[in-house]
């Protein structure tokens, strides 16, 4: 909790003293993970695959939101990770490779509180199918599905602020170089995750 409190207050501090941090791959790749599995929520729910008919449905659609999002969050942000690496020396920097990684997981702390958001917005959409008969239930079910959605896009949000700060520490690049190193990663890894993964999905 202090260290979301710190990402919150002094954000750009707060990365400066990650750079000297050792890199702790096992919270490295749990964080990816994380972010994975939220990922792989709103893929599977723009799809339609979510299936909630039973409770063996739902467990099974969780199951699968986790190993697909455990798998992709870790091998995506690994790539995205190398491909801001490589696009940042367009821009004439010398990184480290395990500190944006490091920054990155770090950028994905709030973010990571999104994993408790989805299990609720599943779980509640699986009541609602048991055929809830009191209206004021289903109000306050609606109203909370409502503000965990709001709370989920202001976690989001502020995890590209911090990615962005925290990159900018790392990178050691100004704000306009900053900005393009990521857009640039990000769309090479768009262009690989749509013609490799994509179609598939």
């Amino acid at each position: 909790m202090n260290k979301i409190v710190a990402l919150w207050k002094k954000p750009t501090e707060t990365f400066e003293l990650i750079q000297n941090e050792k890199i702790n791959w096992l919270r490295v790749l749990f964080l990816f993970s994380c972010k994975g599995f939220v990922f792989s929520y709103y893929l599977m729910r723009s799809k339609g695959v979510i299936k909630i008919e039973s409770f063996g449905h739902t467990m099974a659609s969780l199951a699968a939101m986790l190993v697909f999002g455990v798998i992709y969050g870790i091998l995506s942000n690994l790539l995205m990770g190398f491909l801001i690496q490589i696009t940042g020396q367009v821009f004439g920097v010398k990184n480290d490779l395990k500190k944006i990684y490091n920054t990155l997981s770090q950028a994905y702390i709030p973010l990571s509180f999104g994993v408790y958001i989805v299990f609720t917005n599943v779980l509640i959409a699986r009541v609602l199918t048991t055929g809830v008969n009191s209206s004021s239930l289903l109000i306050v079910l609606g109203i909370v599905v409502l503000v965990f959605n709001l709370v989920q896009i202001i976690l989001t949000l502020w995890q590209f602020i911090l990615i962005f700060k925290g990159l900018k520490v790392t990178q050691k690049l100004d704000d306009s170089k900053t900005i393009l190193n990521y857009l640039i990663a990000g769309a090479i890894f768009g262009l690989i995750y749509y013609f490799t993964l994509n179609p598939y999905l």
